[in-house]
């Protein structure tokens, strides 16, 4: 299930976060997908064994949000 509370990172901080009890490298255990445009990341720490759970942003041109790329829409002219 889903933890509302789960934190969100980018593509960049979620490569290999810092476990937020002993500041060690986590690693990704299981992921999973989540809301559009997301995927949900369980992260355990190699140190110490934490599990942390997190939102983590897809990229979106490798996602169903590129699809307003390839329709009609134009900026204001």
């Amino acid at each position: 299930m889903l933890d509302p509370q789960a934190s969100t990172l980018s593509h960049r901080a979620a490569a290999r976060p810092r476990c937020p009890k002993c500041q060690s490298r986590m690693e990704v255990q299981r992921i999973t997908a989540a809301r559009p445009g997301f995927e949900h990341w369980t992260l355990r720490c190699v140190k110490c064994g934490l599990i942390n759970e997190a939102q983590v942003s897809t990229d979106p041109m490798k996602s169903d949000a590129i699809g307003w790329v390839n329709s009609d829409l134009r900026t204001p002219e």
